[in-house]
């Protein structure tokens, strides 16, 4: 009789974790991702909760402290046949770029592409000293030998996947004392990423407000990225001393190790949290995703919003804001339709008041404005920018 009574309970167990965990598949995600997602960092100064891999776990982020305000990630538009762009920042030898990640939600799983860059350049001369050297990030549409598979369908408890690629980014160097004047060079990069589903649970963050949001259901996809790079100029493995200039090794590699907590619909990650060790015990970073928390801290937009922007369309090159129980400063963002940063800072808010600047090197066009102001809340709406 005991032993029956431990064998229904057993089963009983069995059944509530099959029944509680979620499985992603293409029908999870709604028909467009097209839109402006709002991010928040954390860094190591705050404390963490344990990540270990759990089967029915719940995670409490909302301990956590943000070290900086609300981040903007556009989510555009692309060429066929993918489906959208995701936008994100990458850096090489410190010089730091935007890319717009082509990507596509199939019965596959969701895929990357590649990268469309836009073109990017540096002065170099406080490193050269020549007046007139340059380190430019060409605009380029930069494919994949072979998609990123980011998400693999189904994904479920104990599912793992693989991906290996590899890719040319192009830039042109001018170093006049070593007589390039926009010479050609290559970084290749392979990658090779191993992902595991480990755990399923419940998760909560701090919203847009600071606020802690409700439990939410997610998936606790673990994550090993290696890059490898080699560097090439005027078709050339680079000499010692362009190695010694970029700080870079012929065939350097990188290893990522990263949780990422995914739920239904959205295909940025709740949370993704990147760690010092392969051990996955020294969290570091944790970037969350503080849209669509239920009822809770959702941030609003446009016309449901109690704030005005004015005048819309802007005529000159001042845009004034209302921001109804707001104060301190606002962090804001100026994003064309086809998700390139043109403006980015920080303006005071007075009286619940504040004032936005536009330098005339803008082109007239529409623009995506984000603001946020901390304890606050986020906005967003469409600026008709005539000058």
């Amino acid at each position: 009789m005991k032993n029956s009574i431990m064998l229904l309970g057993f089963l009983l167990l069995l059944a509530h974790s099959l029944i509680a965990q979620i499985s992603l598949d293409s029908m999870s995600y709604p028909e467009t991702e097209i839109g402006t997602d709002s991010l928040k960092v954390t860094t190591y100064s705050s404390a963490f909760p344990t990540f270990a891999s759990m089967a029915g776990g719940t995670w409490d982020l909302s301990i956590i402290t943000d070290s900086t305000p609300v981040l903007f990630a556009s989510r555009v538009p692309t060429v066929s046949p993918y489906q959208f762009a995701d936008s994100n920042q990458y850096s090489f030898a410190g010089f730091n770029y935007q890319g717009k990640v082509k990507s596509s939600i199939t019965n596959d799983g969701l895929l990357e592409y590649g990268l469309i860059t836009p073109r990017t350049p540096y002065n170099i001369s406080a490193i050269t000293t020549g007046p007139y050297d340059s380190f430019i990030i060409q605009a380029q549409s930069i494919n994949y030998s072979k998609y990123r598979i980011k998400l693999a369908f189904p994904a479920t408890y104990y599912n793992s996947w693989t991906s290996q690629y590899h890719f040319d980014m192009d830039f042109l160097l001018t170093y006049l004392i070593l007589g390039d004047t926009s010479a050609p060079g290559i970084v290749r990069t392979y990658t090779t990423e191993t992902d595991s589903v480990v755990g399923w649970g419940k998760m909560r963050i701090n919203d847009a407000t600071g606020s802690p949001s409700p439990f939410l259901d997610v998936l606790q996809v673990q994550t090993i990225i290696t890059h490898a790079d080699s560097f090439f100029l005027k078709g050339l493995p680079f000499s010692t001393t362009m190695l010694t200039f970029f700080s870079v090794t012929q065939g350097q590699k990188d290893t990522v190790y990263e949780q990422n907590f995914y739920r239904q619909s959205e295909v940025t990650p709740l949370a993704q949290v990147e760690f010092r060790d392969a051990g996955y015990t020294q969290p570091y970073k944790a970037t969350t995703h503080v849209q669509r928390l239920s009822n809770v801290g959702v941030p609003v937009t446009g016309i449901e919003s109690k704030w005005k922007a004015y005048p819309n369309p802007v005529c000159g090159n001042s845009l004034y804001l209302e921001m109804p129980a707001c104060t301190g400063t606002a962090a804001y963002e100026l994003t064309g339709m086809d998700g390139q940063k043109v403006l980015t800072g920080i303006i005071p808010v007075n009286v619940q008041t504040a004032k936005l600047d536009i330098p005339a090197s803008v082109a007239p066009g529409i623009y995506n404005l984000q603001m946020y102001v901390k304890g606050c809340q986020v906005f967003s709406t469409l600026v008709d920018l005539m000058k």
